[in-house]
């Protein structure tokens, strides 16, 4: 049960992105005062006027409600917003660089920031996703910040926590206010009771607070997504395996998800994960253990499987159709998953670039996205996204099933028929596995559906016993 703090503290978070708006909306529902702040002056005179930059359900009523009720105010001013925190939480950006580490740039430039103006003691909250150690730059960085405004670094009372956000986008208001669990890393007795104080209300049991040292909390982030990406590249691997010995995946998951010690999450095969967090933290996890000295090779197998993963849907539809030149191609979905419009590392860029690649032209549709800039040039003969989903199976050759919004669920038949030429479906997250296409002339085919050749089959099997 969530209830309001009856010890309302001032807290400053920096980043009006995601991490950062969902932390400070969160945290001010529950009664703190928040002050949220970002660099960019057309995003906080967005947010001002109740305009939240990007799509996540639930999370514009409760910044609208947490302002109106005067808990969330949004600045550019660092003076001001430091001066408010006695917790200060950094929840900027932290991008890959090219061999796959967190850029720390802004990280390290709040960190000196809040050095060249803290007058009191608080504690600073590293919430980004970072590598282990981040902590310790942290640390450092204030303090260089504040030896450029004293000259003397026993001038700035302050302490340094880890404290990694777990929010599934789609779903993030909901883990942010009730969550399973809540990671602090410090070894300060301050900082631990500064944050038990201010996370309270959220904290269901005793068990949902959970501490650890600074560094087992930054790695634990890593972890987590790095297990639930393998979950899925195995699951895809047994697709493929699937498919080419005639058998079902879906059953398989079903015999699998009834195992308790597996469980049934993340253990769909599809067309490959995507998104802000899985493909950038586990190559942050390759690039830290190739710093000491560390191979990693599960995780770059995971990678590996996802990369290639991307392919299995025009694989498929060449195998149906043969070349895609002059095809025209329906795409149901555009974000990474549903519920969101992000579409960083969207499996479906991958397919649209390679479709346009082979000479097809492509008709696009999702229920969040309407616009995809890497596409923007090009004329809407060869590529454009639609309104309504229906508007793009007309005069289409195949339809690709890509996310799998709840708005595409039922799908009729009949209607793939009369607007398609010849319609042929190709279910990138097997959404449609239990539809009956036998009695119509819809080709549909899944991941994982024992889509093969089964005289392939046979002709194994037959080695196997001669």
């Amino acid at each position: 049960m969530i209830y309001r703090t009856k010890e309302p503290m001032n807290v400053t978070v920096f980043g009006a992105g995601y991490v950062g708006l969902v932390s400070a909306a969160g945290l001010a529902a529950i009664g703190h005062n928040v002050i949220c702040i970002d660099v960019d002056q057309s995003r906080i005179e967005r947010l001002m006027l109740g305009d939240i930059p990007f799509y996540e359900p639930g999370l514009i009523d409760l910044v609208t409600e947490c302002v109106r009720s005067g808990h969330l105010r949004f600045t550019t001013s660092s003076v001001s917003a430091i001066a408010h925190g006695e917790v200060l939480i950094i929840g900027v950006g932290t991008p890959p660089q090219l061999d796959g580490s967190a850029d720390l740039t802004h990280v390290v430039d709040v960190a000196r920031t809040i050095g060249q103006h803290l007058d009191h003691f608080a504690v600073v909250v590293v919430k980004s996703t970072v590598p282990v150690g981040t902590s310790d730059v942290v640390k450092q960085a204030v303090l260089e910040g504040g030896l450029n405004k004293c000259n003397t670094r026993s001038a700035i009372d302050f302490t340094v926590a880890s404290n990694p956000e777990f929010l599934k986008e789609g779903d993030a208001v909901r883990d942010f206010m009730e969550p399973d669990r809540i990671v602090v890393g410090a070894s300060d007795d301050r900082a631990i009771a500064v944050l038990k104080r201010m996370y309270a209300p959220l904290c269901s049991t005793p068990q949902v607070l959970m501490l650890m040292s600074e560094r087992s909390s930054e790695l634990c982030k890593y972890a987590s997504n790095a297990m639930l990406a393998t979950r899925i590249s195995f699951m895809n691997e047994i697709a493929k395996l699937s498919d080419t010995l005639g058998a079902d995946v879906i059953d398989v998951q079903r015999v699998m998800a009834a195992d308790p010690r597996i469980g049934s999450k993340y253990l769909s095969a599809g067309a490959g994960f995507g998104g802000s967090c899985f493909p950038k933290d586990l190559r942050a996890i390759v690039a830290m253990g190739a710093d000491n000295g560390l191979n990693m090779d599960l995780v770059r197998s995971v990678i590996d499987v996802n990369d290639q993963q991307q392919h299995v849907m025009i694989d498929k539809a060449t195998q149906v159709l043969g070349s895609l030149k002059g095809k025209r191609c329906a795409v149901w979905g555009l974000s990474f998953k549903p519920e969101t419009d992000d579409i960083r590392d969207a499996p479906s860029l991958s397919l649209i670039r390679t479709l346009l690649a082979e000479g097809a032209t492509v008709v696009a549709h999702d229920p969040m996205v309407g616009w995809l800039p890497m596409f923007s040039s090009l004329p809407p003969e060869i590529f454009t996204i639609v309104e309504n989903k229906n508007d793009a199976l007309v005069g289409a050759d195949i339809l690709f099933l890509v996310t799998e919004w709840k708005q595409f669920r039922d799908l009729d038949a009949a209607l793939l028929i009369a607007m398609m030429n010849n319609p042929v479906i190709i279910d990138g997250r097997n959404l449609w596995h239990d539809h009956d296409f036998t009695s119509t002339s819809v080709k549909y085919v899944g991941i994982g559906r024992a889509t093969s050749d089964m005289s392939n089959v046979m002709n194994q099997l037959n080695r196997l016993v001669s």
